[in-house]
């Protein structure tokens, strides 16, 4: 089992300002934001972030799964990190939804800079180094030389708009969108459609082989369901 990597804790403040929420696009949208499947024995114990890292046995399995439980899901428009981790996933959402795939650069995981492929040991003893500084400003933190979530924000929220325009041209009425991708990519993209708080974000889950779903909606954003399992991906959408 992957050890996860939590960060420094974020003392949650109720009483400040909750951030920007991103502005609906307008087309009532249901966008899929599944994560990859478990990772190769080599990789559990590591910060591999947007290192191509293969699945594992089980991984492999697993996105079989996930696949399997999309396949009578409508979808418009699949796109896919070009992760070897997540295209598998990203391939079989659009062939067993017939769907058109695109796979985009933007929606890698995370570029840990510096610190990539540490183990997890001393991936957090460094990031716990940096917790005041971290804490100050977690949106635009990259002590470690690589990417800040404000980074992961400007192109993986491009890329989902443009899936979701794009969509939009195949359907007369709301689109519906899968993107396979990573977790980091899933927690920006819902901490900044629906407006959390840093505690909020990094408390956030989105488990390997799970799915979270936003709604575009009139007045804005919202998290329908987040950390789906395979087997209730149907029940979601019933």
């Amino acid at each position: 089992m992957r050890v996860p990597i939590r960060s420094p804790e974020i003392r949650d403040d109720p009483a400040a300002p909750l951030p920007e929420r991103a502005a609906s696009l307008g087309t009532n949208a249901r966008v899929w934001l599944v994560r990859h499947a478990d990772v190769h024995d080599d990789w559990q114990q590591k910060a591999y972030g947007n290192l191509d890292v293969p699945l594992s046995e089980t991984g492999i399995r697993e996105t079989q799964a996930v696949v399997d439980a999309f396949a009578g899901i409508p979808l418009d428009l699949v796109a896919s990190s070009p992760l070897q981790r997540a295209l598998l996933l990203g391939r079989g959402l659009a062939t067993g939804t017939h769907a058109p795939l695109r796979v985009d650069e933007r929606l890698r995981e995370v570029w840990r800079g510096d610190w990539q492929g540490l183990s997890v040991d001393e991936f957090r003893t460094r990031w716990h180094a940096q917790a005041s500084a971290f804490a100050a400003d977690p949106w635009n933190w990259k002590g470690h030389g690589g990417e800040s979530d404000a980074d992961i924000w400007a192109r993986a929220w491009a890329a989902l708009s443009e899936a979701v325009r794009v969509a939009k041209t195949r359907v007369a009425e709301a689109p519906a969108v899968a993107l396979a991708t990573h977790f980091n990519v899933i927690r920006v993209l819902v901490t900044r459609a629906t407006g959390l708080r840093a505690s909020q974000s990094f408390a956030f889950r989105n488990d390997t082989a799970r799915a979270s779903l936003l709604v575009d909606g009139p007045d804005g954003w919202r998290l329908a369901r987040s950390n789906v399992p395979a087997s209730e991906v149907a029940s979601v959408e019933a």
